[in-house]
């Protein structure tokens, strides 16, 4: 497959409804709609409507024909399990027109356990609360993320930064360089170590990581180039394994050598823990122990270590190194797992940033008067990208196999999230 040779040749596709397959006018409470099945699911959730399968089978089909030929009772279900939620719905909303379909809906399968009186309860604008699982008929704990990540999504959507002027005369490189080393600079050098936090408080945790992924990858121009659906399927892939290199280098910087002896995690701008010495309460959405957890999880977790701490202190990698890196994990994860444009993009940037990356050693070479070879040292960099993206797809079947056994009783607004 062969790609444009600039950005400027570069053209990006729009996406369709996933409601009605009609062209989209972008994202609506969670998911690419048009204007009129966003308005409908407003009406229909702000209202509190109800609605009767004209088939009666609760499987009408949805796109086909107009917008009047529409089973509603099937298109606010589809809506639902695509995972549209109430994130931003204004209360206010009044409507006057007549509704000839006020009955209550059928129960057609058991994915119609979320009526739309529990979706308006999300307009309370709480995390979590109890529903009853779709999937395992069990009471289970909803968590509404959509709070948390609004505003990395306002970011994604913004097109000016307040440095924009000061960093427009850098590379690449050094712009998303800039962009980590602004971020780090909200880090505290002297962090509470805690033994024990409830799995909620993690949440606070995440939706400030969440914001620095969103403010560094929109330094990408390319990224920026993208439509915004695009950005935003990124974005959700991308943060988690963009926190886990970040939090490990950050550590690694922190501590040192202590860091690797004592496993140091910085897990924020405020809080670190000495792996084994500290515990997650899981009570509230497992029936499992941290233990069971920790044996699930832990052993991943621990060997960042020697992927990420290990390589990073024999090196002594610069932040310049470190951003090359953190661009090479994520663009080459997202590429492989969206492909298409993203890959496209992803390789491109890539090209550039490692243009960038050659200079940076040139003139470190010429400051030292001394000229290196860093063809490997570029390979030991490398190899971290590479075990990174491997333990990732690892992580990922091991998240796959606790959904499907059931170790959360959780379930998330917005599940892509969460699966990385």
């Amino acid at each position: 497959m062969e790609f444009p040779s600039s950005s400027s040749e570069m053209t990006y596709f729009t996406v369709n409804c996933e409601i009605c397959q009609k062209t989209s006018h972008g994202l609506h409470f969670g998911l690419e709609t048009c204007r009129a099945c966003a308005a409908f699911f407003r009406r229909t959730v702000v209202l509190n409507r109800k609605y009767k399968c004209i088939q009666k089978t609760g499987k009408c089909e949805i796109g086909a024909g107009g917008e009047e030929k529409l089973c509603k009772f099937c298109r606010f279900k589809k809506c639902i399990d695509l995972g549209m939620t109430t994130e931003n719905v204004r209360t206010d909303f009044k409507d006057d027109s007549e509704d000839t379909s006020s009955q209550s809906p059928q129960s057609t399968s058991s994915m119609e356990v979320t009526s739309s009186q529990q979706i308006v309860a999300k307009v309370r604008n709480r995390v979590e609360y109890y529903i009853v699982n779709p999937k395992t008929q069990a009471p289970a704990m909803l968590i509404d993320v959509n709070a948390i990540i609004k505003e990395s999504r306002a970011i994604l959507e913004t097109h000016y930064f307040p440095d924009e002027d000061l960093i427009a005369h850098l590379n690449p490189l050094q712009r998303m360089s800039h962009s980590l080393h602004k971020i780090r600079e909200k880090q505290s050098w002297s962090p509470e170590f805690f033994e024990h936090v409830k799995f909620y408080k993690m949440f606070q945790w995440w939706e400030v990581q969440m914001r620095d992924t969103a403010t560094w990858l929109m330094h990408s121009d390319e990224f920026r180039r993208l439509p915004s659906h695009e950005k935003i399927a990124i974005f959700k892939i991308v943060w988690a394994v963009w926190r886990r290199f970040e939090r490990y280098t950050m550590s690694a910087q922190m501590f040192g050598q202590k860091c690797y002896d004592e496993k140091i995690h910085v897990h924020n701008h405020q809080f670190a823990a000495r792996f084994g010495n500290y515990h997650i309460d899981y009570s509230n959405v497992s029936d499992h122990g941290f233990e069971r957890f920790n044996n699930v999880f832990g052993g991943k977790m621990i060997r960042y270590f020697d992927i990420i701490v290990k390589p990073y202190l024999e090196l002594n990698l610069s932040e310049t190194e470190v951003t090359y890196i953190l661009c090479q994990i994520v663009w080459n994860y997202a590429g492989r797992r969206l492909q298409g444009q993203t890959q496209a993009a992803g390789e491109r940037f890539l090209e550039e940033i490692s243009n960038n990356l050659h200079s940076y050693y040139e003139e470190a070479a010429r400051k030292e008067e001394n000229p290196k070879n860093y063809a490997s040292r570029l390979t030991k960099m490398m190899q971290i990208v590479n075990e990174m993206l491997s333990i990732q797809l690892k992580r990922e079947n091991t998240m796959d196999i606790a959904m499907l056994f059931d170790m959360f009783n959780i379930v998330f607004t917005e599940p892509e999230f969460f699966r990385v």
